[in-house]
């Protein structure tokens, strides 16, 4: 029984095998910030019962860059753009290094 045990707990998943490989990680983590970015900008929505397009005017922002955002499509918006989507959501963009807070966008 001990070595059966021994076995499940050296098992592998199909994931975590994956992940080994560099250029399927790199491809993973790109895609999974989009999602994560995406996500974020959703909820914020939803918690402020805002549209894109009620979104698109307070923020001064295309309304089709903001789709393009919660879709994923658009993963690598500039910092101007995603802060005055946040702040117009009433979040902030903290930056950290650690446990330290460097600032506050």
């Amino acid at each position: 029984m001990k070595k059966e045990l021994k076995k499940e707990l050296t098992t592998k998943t199909t994931f975590d095998r994956l992940m080994t490989k560099r250029s399927i990680k790199e491809k993973f983590d790109k895609e999974y910030e989009a999602l994560t970015l995406s996500e974020t900008i959703i909820n914020l929505m939803e918690s402020e019962k805002v549209s894109v397009r009620e979104l698109s005017k307070l923020a001064k922002v295309s309304s089709t860059v903001i789709q393009e955002i919660r879709s994923g499509k658009q993963d690598n918006p500039t910092l101007l753009v995603l802060s005055r989507l946040v702040h117009t959501l009433g979040a902030e963009i903290v930056i950290k290094k650690g446990k330290k807070t460097l600032a506050s966008v």
